[in-house]
């Protein structure tokens, strides 16, 4: 089985580019709206949480540079 590929968003090469400490991924729930995640690669920066959902790109980007912020 070969799989398939996937392409990132260009939103989300920024953020990965943005934040290389952490695995970062655009999903859709069951009704199409997109779900962003973050995850540590390794427990080595004064970041948020080891897992970080967001219902949009700069939400997102908010949650992992103001630790105080909490995505709705």
């Amino acid at each position: 089985m070969s799989g398939y590929a996937l392409y990132p968003s260009r939103e989300v090469e920024l953020l990965r580019s943005e934040f290389p400490d952490h695995l970062i991924c655009e999903l859709h729930d069951e009704t199409g709206r997109p779900v962003l995640t973050a995850t540590l690669r390794l427990r080595r920066c004064p970041c948020p949480s080891d897992l970080v959902t967001a219902g949009s790109p700069s939400d997102l980007r908010r949650s992992l540079t103001d630790p105080t912020w909490e995505a709705r």
